[in-house]
């Protein structure tokens, strides 16, 4: 009776359930792989219509150069962008397919994600710097400087409210695989 009782001591009194536990990951995986994918073709084609749209006022001939370099800026966000997110499916085929591979996977998704959102919040500074140049070469500043405030609040609300929201998905799946170590 005492060795059945000493081998049961041994082992471990609950299961995991694998299937169950992958499909979470997989779940969550996808949920942010979907909201990354996105956010990048969002702020791609954002840049990518403004850039042109500023172009498309000829700020050549209107002699205003801080839209020229505005839409410069803008389409090199855009190029920036293209590479990050070329480089990014390219790292995700080094993940193995397992629980673990694809929680660390989306542990790598959401560090991507929370980098792009502070890259987008500190991007803000230079637009804004430039779109005043613009505004106060034109000579209407105080339009320009009230619709930046409202628009860049909005967006630094937007992507602070992501980079939050990321950081705690972020967490949760840390614990997870700590959890997961201390299992092993």
């Amino acid at each position: 009776m005492k060795k059945v009782w000493d081998a049961q001591n041994n082992q471990p009194v609950y299961n995991i359930d694998e299937k169950a536990l992958l499909d979470r990951i997989q779940s969550k995986m996808d949920i942010v792989l979907r909201a990354t994918s996105i956010s990048e073709w969002c702020l791609i084609l954002i840049n990518l219509i403004v850039g042109i749209v500023l172009l498309n006022r000829d700020p050549f001939r209107s002699g205003n150069i801080f839209l020229s370099i505005e839409a410069g800026w803008m389409f090199l966000v855009v190029v920036y962008l293209a590479i990050n997110r070329s480089r990014r499916i390219k790292a995700s085929r080094q993940f193995d397919r397992s629980v673990r591979g694809d929680l660390d996977h989306s542990i790598s998704l959401l560090d991507y994600q929370m980098r792009i959102s502070q890259i987008v919040s500190w991007n803000l500074l230079p637009l804004g710097l430039i779109m005043i140049g613009a505004g106060w070469e034109s000579g209407k500043l105080w339009k320009v400087s009230l619709v930046i405030l409202i628009s860049f609040s909005l967006a630094l609300y937007v992507t602070r409210a992501g980079y939050r929201s990321n950081k705690k998905r972020k967490r949760i799946l840390l614990e997870l695989k700590e959890k997961l170590d201390a299992d092993i």
